[in-house]
């Protein structure tokens, strides 16, 4: 029974863990330790402009510059010491990171780099960066999904069409797919292409010869990414309230079990004791 009892509480805390504990992507690790001093396609800020930077050094020594910069200049590595001469002698702190979290970041840089083929392409970060969407971006692209605010060229708002699920968001037209959770299904940079270069006949319609401006496309990517990120929030807080149910389920019986354990005892002792 104790045994029992034991692997019950184990498996209630792996449950709870693996639905708690997230992965760090490589762009929550850019944003909290690198951003800092680094860009990607911007310039130089403290530290080097990291755009393409895998493609001018191997895996291999940038996660090792990554995690500790002053070890590779104390051994004599010649690439990292011109990195500290090129940059004032400015010694990038090293960092806590694993060789999995190391490689996130890499693989982060490397999807934001601009392509050096064709520069005019802009990278995902060009064309959205939810670290700088504000609210003002997320309330103006909800006024203009809804229609409470005009496009500046004209054309007809999107809840005449489609429809988006989240609180204070009107009941949308049911002419065409749901986009509650189009920024899961094809990205920024799908959304992005849609809403400028319009591919269906309504939109075209509409937008053709009305196209958006910049500011309009960026204020509708924010609200629709806003919109995708509560409704992922709910799913996840939903799972949770399975969990939580399975887990009330799994421990009633667990008492029910231990009651009948207790009660054969008790019943099996009163009647040895009347023998």
């Amino acid at each position: 029974m104790k045994c029992f009892v034991q692997k019950t509480a184990l498996l209630f805390l792996l449950i709870s863990f693996n639905l708690t504990s997230a992965q760090s992507t490589g762009q929550d690790i850019f944003s909290k330790t690198c951003f800092a001093c680094h860009t990607i396609g911007e310039g130089k800020r403290v530290g080097p402009d990291l755009a393409n930077v895998h493609q001018r050094r191997n895996e291999e020594w940038l996660i090792k510059f990554i995690q500790s910069s002053n070890s590779l200049i104390e051994s004599g590595d010649s690439l990292a010491i011109a990195v500290f001469e090129e940059n004032n002698k400015i010694l990038m702190p090293d960092q806590p990171l694993t060789e999995l979290e190391a490689k996130a970041v890499i693989d982060y840089i490397s999807s934001n780099s601009p392509d050096p083929n064709n520069p005019n392409t802009k990278t995902p970060k060009q064309i959205f960066d939810p670290t700088s969407i504000t609210q003002a971006d997320i309330d103006r692209g909800k006024n203009l999904f809804e229609g409470t605010e005009k496009f500046e060229n004209g054309g007809a708002s999107c809840i005449s069409c489609h429809a988006v699920e989240m609180p204070g968001v009107f009941n949308g037209g049911m002419l065409a797919k749901d986009i509650t959770m189009v920024f899961s299904r094809m990205g920024a940079a799908g959304v992005d292409a849609i809403i400028r270069t319009p591919p269906f006949p309504a939109m075209i319609n509409s937008f053709g010869e009305n196209p958006l401006t910049d500011k309009e496309v960026k204020d509708l990517l924010a609200f629709l990414y806003d919109a995708d990120q509560w409704n992922q929030t709910k799913k996840y807080s939903g799972n949770n309230d399975i969990v939580l149910i399975f887990a009330v389920i799994l421990g009633l019986n667990f008492v029910f079990v231990l009651f009948l354990f207790k009660w054969n005892r008790v019943k099996k002792n009163s009647v040895n004791s009347f023998r």
